[in-house]
């Protein structure tokens, strides 16, 4: 029986699961209000890039300690002020106008931003799930990266509203009602449905998706809830936070190791606790493979047991 404890133990160690939620999973860590609307989001390094269709804007964040980054602003009984908490400093939002695309871009509340070091990416308003790159520093157009359509139908609401990138494909998340959204992949032509219908759980329909560390993270229209999925589908976790939550219309992922996501009229840091825990963890295929023998380890004790 020991064996069987320590195999199976060994293995889900190893492979990070997280099945479950208990209260205050993550922090609201800052909050950040600047020129523009801070609606679409994306980060690259500590550099937070935040707007409207051809209207975005970049500003930088900061900690005195980067170490203590992760740690929240009050203390296990909510209100006591945590004296490791690292105050967050912004520089001055510096404007980019996008200009020159061969269509107009989607905006607002339906559109979504990925940066990468040259590049800003956003969805066309055109049929098919249309992606456009962008010089992040003069803002010009620079080519078409996906050509769209497949399983992708319109633009928007609905159909191609959140963006990512990761694992060399491009990763495409729609929003939808109470009954949830799709999630979708190309490498530059056809999207592929990858899973769906991904549920919401604290809000009327999935308004974030992010790539991050080889899984698909998603959030309904609050910053309530935070799930993460493998990319085929598989549910892996899901966190709540219990403090005061905000309208969530985008979400990027990266600056200070958080995500980070707008409403409108302001941004705001979420992470720490056990949804760090869980985006430091990677499930390689050697850990899921001891894992695998953990299992039949199990199963070849209990036929000698039954034998």
């Amino acid at each position: 029986m020991k064996k069987i404890l320590i195999l199976l133990v060994a293995g889900l160690m190893v492979t990070g699961f997280t099945m479950t939620a208990s209260a205050s999973d993550y922090y609201e860590f800052s909050q950040f209000s600047g020129s523009g609307s801070e609606y679409d989001l994306a980060c690259y390094g500590n550099d937070i890039y935040y707007g409207s269709g051809t209207s975005v804007y970049k500003t930088t964040v900061s900690v005195a300690d980067p170490a203590k980054k992760d740690e929240p602003k009050f203390l296990a009984d909510g209100s006591t002020p945590n004296p490791n908490y690292q105050p967050r400093s912004f520089t001055t939002p510096v404007s980019i106008v996008l200009s020159g695309a061969p269509s107009s871009l989607t905006g607002g509340s339906i559109g979504e931003m990925y940066v990468d070091s040259n590049y800003i990416y956003t969805i066309a308003a055109v049929s098919g799930g249309v992606i456009y790159s962008f010089d992040k520093v003069t803002g010009a157009y620079n080519s078409t990266v996906v050509t769209g359509d497949g399983a992708v139908s319109g633009y928007g609401w609905g159909n191609a509203s959140m963006l990512s990138f990761g694992g060399g494909k491009w990763w495409l998340g729609a929003e939808g009602s109470s009954s949830g959204g799709n999630i979708y992949y190309s490498t530059g032509g056809l999207w592929t449905k990858a899973f769906g219908t991904v549920p919401t759980i604290g809000g009327d329909h999935l308004d974030g998706m992010e790539y991050v560390n080889g899984a698909i993270w998603t959030a309904d229209m609050t910053s309530k809830f935070l799930q993460k999925y493998s990319l085929t589908g598989t549910l892996l976790g899901q966190w709540e936070y219990t403090g005061g939550v905000n309208y969530l219309e985008g979400m990027g992922f990266g600056a200070l190791g958080h995500f980070w996501a707008g409403d409108g009229s302001k941004m705001f840091e979420l992470g720490g606790g056990n949804v760090q825990e869980s985006l430091n963890t990677v499930p390689e295929p050697a850990t899921m493979l001891l894992f695998g023998i953990g299992l039949l380890g199990v199963a070849g004790l209990s036929r000698k047991k039954h034998s």
